[in-house]
C-alpha cells in the first residue's frame, strides 16, 4: 500500500484543549489534515496538567475517573474529521454538550487529537533504461515519495517504446517504491539510475524497461525524526521562520499549488491529476509530458 508506505513515513503531531474550548490544527503549504485520532480523556491528575482547575475544585481524596461512552468518543471524532480532513487549517469545540449531553458532569475533560500532514500534490517523472533522472525540492523541502515501478507494463509507455519487432509485456520488481525511498525519500535532491544494478531486471533481455516516480516536495518538519537532514547553507536564513504552528490564515482551505516543487519547467497540479513532468536526460533527449490520474488523499490505493 503506497498510501500506507508514505504515511508511516510523516511526523505524528498532537494537539490537546481542555473542555468548551476550541482546538485548532494546522498544516504548512502543500499538505493538508490527515486525522489518526480523536477522543476524550479525563482524570483528575492527567487533566489537570492541561487544565488547572481552581484551587476550591481541587478533590481531597482519590481522583475521579470518567470513562465516556464510545457514542461520544464517535461523535467527537466524526466531528474532528468533518471539520479538519483534507483541509490545511481547522478549528472545532470541544464541549461534550455538542455531542448529546455531558455523561461525567464535574469531571475534568479535555480533548487529545492526533494527525499527521499529508501532501495531496504529486508529480511523475519517467526515465528510460539506462538513463537517469534527477529529483530535486526548494530549499526546506525534501523528496517525499509516492510510489515507484520499474520494469514494463504492456502499452503504457509512449517515452519508453519498445524495439522494433520486440512484443509488449508486463514486468515489475515487486520492491521498486521501497529501493527509491531508501535512495531519495527525506533528501532535498537525488540521483537513480533506471538500470538492472540499482533494481535488478524483471523483464526478458531484448526489452525496454524503464523506471516510473510519483513524488512531492514538503516542508522537512512534517517528515520524521529519522529523515532529519543537516540545513544547507540556503536554509539557514530560512530557520527562524519555520514553526509548527501554520496559523489559521487561510480560512476558506482552499488548497493552493505547492510553494515547495522546485523548477520552473516542473508543473505541479492536484491530487486527481498529476503531470509528468520534463526529465534530466543526460542524452539530451526531451521528455513527454502526460497526465496520469491518482485518487485524492483520503482513499486507499
Amino acid at each position: 500500500d503506497n498510501l500506507a508506505l508514505l504515511s508511516g513515513t510523516l511526523r505524528r503531531y498532537e494537539k490537546a484543549a481542555c473542555e468548551d474550548e476550541s482546538l485548532a490544527l494546522s498544516c504548512p503549504p502543500g499538505t493538508s489534515i490527515s486525522v489518526e485520532m480523536a477522543q476524550y480523556g479525563s482524570g483528575q491528575r492527567a487533566a489537570s496538567t492541561l487544565c488547572p482547575p481552581p484551587h476550591s475544585a481541587l478533590p481531597l481524596g482519590g481522583e475521579t475517573i470518567c470513562d465516556p461512552p464510545n457514542s461520544l468518543q464517535y461523535s467527537l471524532l466524526q466531528t474532528v474529521v468533518e471539520a479538519c480532513q483534507k483541509k490545511r487549517s481547522c478549528k472545532f469545540q470541544t464541549s461534550t454538550k455538542s455531542f448529546g449531553g455531558d455523561p461525567c458532569p464535574g469531571v475534568q475533560k479535555y480533548v487529545i487529537v492526533a494527525y499527521k500532514c499529508r501532501p495531496y500534490e504529486f508529480r511523475s517523472k519517467v526515465a528510460c533504461e539506462n538513463d537517469v533522472v534527477q529529483l530535486q525540492c526548494n530549499p526546506n523541502s525534501r523528496i517525499a515519495v509516492y510510489s515507484a515501478s520499474y520494469g514494463r507494463t504492456e502499452y503504457e509507455s509512449v517515452q519508453c517504446p519498445q524495439p522494433q519487432g520486440v512484443p509488449e509485456e508486463t514486468c515489475l520488481v515487486s520492491y521498486a517504491t521501497e529501493t527509491v525511498m531508501q535512495i531519495c525519500h527525506g533528501k532535498r535532491r537525488c540521483t537513480l539510475s533506471a538500470d538492472s544494478a540499482t533494481f535488478g531486471s524483471p523483464c526478458k533481455k531484448e526489452s525496454r524497461m524503464y523506471l516510473k516516480v510519483v513524488y512531492t516536495c514538503v516542508p522537512r518538519k512534517v517528515l520524521r525524526d529519522q529523515y532529519e537532514e543537516r540545513p544547507e547553507e540556503d536554509e539557514m536564513l530560512e530557520m527562524d521562520e519555520d514553526s509548527e504552528d501554520y496559523g489559521l490564515e487561510d480560512s476558506e482551505n482552499n488548497l493552493l499549488p505547492s510553494p515547495n516543487l522546485a523548477g520552473r519547467h516542473n508543473t505541479s497540479v492536484s491530487s486527481v491529476g498529476v503531470t509528468y513532468a520534463p526529465i534530466l536526460r543526460p542524452t539530451g533527449r526531451p521528455a513527454v509530458n502526460k497526465t496520469l490520474s491518482l485518487p485524492p488523499p483520503g482513499k486507499t490505493i
